[in-house]
Order: structure tokens, then C-alpha cells, then sequence
């Protein structure tokens, strides 16, 4: 087991790749989806808080690998790490949030009914507001952690399990919203004026978004876990702070990419059949003219 005051090489590399693998992963699915958008219609309020949720991300990335690059050799270094270390979870938080509420915000451009829509905005509001907590279990130390001096509030302390728990509670009704905003579509895409495979392509297709909670029973299992949370633990898993807003973005492009994937097959039947219609009547239409024969070359070709 690595010291308490090291980071092993092989968790940060790890921890390092990880996380630029999913940044970069979400952010080419991000922009495919900004430039299909961009294309079709223009850009709304759902794909620039997207866009935030994803810098977000970016800046935390940036702040982990700072904090692996300088290490905690010194209590300087560990002072650095607690900053850049809370900070980048807290990001990582909103992100997630902030990439939900986008799709809250997509579902009520489509939304008939007034239910429905004071529904969306409650999963808004109160999205925002569990994150009070949230930034309290990542700025606040437990008493028993003897590294509780470096952290940027040593002035005040929580019960290590309160800290648990409301951490917990943050990421429990995150995976909560995922579920009602992966259940939401059925109800809201009924009532459009499309076709049965249409309706239950698109509502699969928008309810992707109940994939991220894998990531969240993840993510608080980790939060309830008992351990040594020392600086390679807490390096290790940061990895997972950045898995459940990565699929959140990964999964709201699908959507689009669906629409795009519909509209190139439609598109091609249209073509093929204007080919066979052009095709037939140019076949029949020689037929008319007095003595034209099929095996002479019609004037003019």
C-alpha cells in the first residue's frame, strides 16, 4: 500500500488517462452535436450550458493533473493539493448537475402539458440547490483526518459519516433525476404528432441518459466506502468524478446524432426514388416518338 504521503505513479498515470480520455471523449460527441444543432437550427440554451458543464470539466482535468504533476512532498504541496483537489470536485459536481438540467431544459422545449413543465422546472431548482451540501462535504474536513490542517477550511470540522452522508445524499438524487428524466420522454413524446417507431426511437434515444445511474451507485458507493483516504486513494478516484457528467454529455448527443441518422435514410429513399421515377419515365417517353427504335441513338444523345 502506497504512504499516506505519496502518490503512486501508477494511480496517478492512471487516474491522469482516465480522465483526458473521457474529457476528450465527451467533448468530440459535444461538438458533433453543437455543429448537427448549428446545421439544422441554431444553438439554444440546453447546448450552451452543455457547453459549460464540459469547460467545467476541462478546468477540473486541468486542476488534477496539476496536483499530480506537483505532488505532496512539502506541506506547501499539500495545501495545493487539498485547494486544487476540492475545487476539482466541486466542478466535477456541477458539471454533472449543470449537463442534467440541459436536458431538462431539452425536454421543455417539447413539453405540451403545464404538469409536465413544473415538474421540469422543480428537477431544475432543486438540482442547484443539492449542491449545498454537496460543496460541504467536499470543503469541510472530518475530524479524525489528521491531514485536516492543509484543507483550505481548517477551522471547522464534520463527523466523518456526516460528511458521508450528505455527499451521498448529493449523488443519490442526482441518480434519482437521471431516472425521472429517462422516464419523462415517454410521456412527453406520446403526445407528438409522429410515427409509433418514430415515438419509441426517439424516447429510447432520449432516455440514454438513465445510463449515468451506473455511474452514480458507483460514485456513492465509493462516498459510503470506509477506508484510508489518503492522497493516492483520493487521486485514484477522482477518475470517477468525471465518469457520470461524461456519459451525461455522451448520452444527450445520441439524440441528435438519431435525427441525423433518420434524416440521411429518408433522404436516400426520396433520391432513389426520384431516380427510378426519372428512370422510368425516360424509358417510356421514346416509346411516343414515331419511328424510334431502342437500338438506335435517340437525336441529340
Amino acid at each position: 500500500m502506497a504512504s499516506t504521503d505519496t502518490i503512486s505513479f501508477l494511480s496517478s498515470t492512471r487516474a491522469n488517462v482516465g480522465i483526458w480520455v473521457l474529457i476528450s471523449t465527451s467533448a468530440v460527441f459535444l461538438l458533433l452535436r453543437l455543429w448537427l444543432r448549428h446545421r439544422s437550427a441554431k444553438l439554444w440554451w440546453d447546448d450552451m450550458l452543455l457547453s459549460v458543464s464540459w469547460v467545467l470539466m476541462l478546468v477540473a482535468g486541468a486542476l488534477i493533473s496539476r496536483i499530480i504533476t506537483v505532488g505532496v512532498e512539502t506541506d506547501n504541496d499539500k495545501r495545493v493539493f487539498f485547494r486544487f483537489q476540492n475545487a476539482s470536485v466541486i466542478l466535477t459536481t456541477l458539471a454533472t448537475n449543470w449537463a442534467k438540467i440541459a436536458f431538462a431544459i431539452t425536454l421543455i422545449r417539447i413539453a405540451r402539458h403545464k404538469a409536465q413543465l413544473c415538474f421540469l422546472w422543480f428537477i431544475i431548482v432543486t438540482a442547484n440547490l443539492i449542491l449545498i451540501p454537496g460543496a460541504v462535504s467536499s470543503l469541510v474536513p472530518a475530524c479524525s483526518d489528521p491531514r485536516a490542517k492543509f484543507r483550505p477550511v481548517d477551522t471547522m470540522c464534520l463527523e466523518l459519516s456526516v460528511i458521508q452522508y450528505l455527499g451521498g445524499a448529493t449523488m443519490a438524487y442526482g441518480g434519482v433525476i437521471d431516472i425521472l428524466l429517462a422516464l419523462l420522454p415517454m410521456f412527453i413524446v406520446r403526445n407528438l404528432k409522429l410515427e409509433t417507431k418514430e415515438k419509441i426511437g426517439l424516447t429510447v434515444a432520449m432516455g440514454l441518459g438513465a445510463l449515468t445511474g451506473a455511474t452514480t451507485v458507483l460514485r456513492t458507493f465509493l462516498q459510503l466506502v470506509q477506508g484510508d483516504y489518503n492522497y493516492d486513494f483520493m487521486v485514484y478516484v477522482s477518475i470517477f468524478s468525471f465518469l457520470e457528467p461524461s456519459v451525461t454529455i455522451v448520452a444527450q448527443a445520441i439524440p441528435i446524432f438519431r435525427v441525423l441518422v433518420v434524416r440521411a435514410a429518408k433522404n436516400g429513399s426520396l433520391r432513389l426514388l426520384a431516380r427510378t421515377a426519372a428512370t422510368s419515365v425516360a424509358e417510356r417517353r421514346p416509346a411516343s416518338i414515331p419511328g424510334y427504335s431502342p437500338s438506335k441513338p435517340a437525336p441529340y444523345s
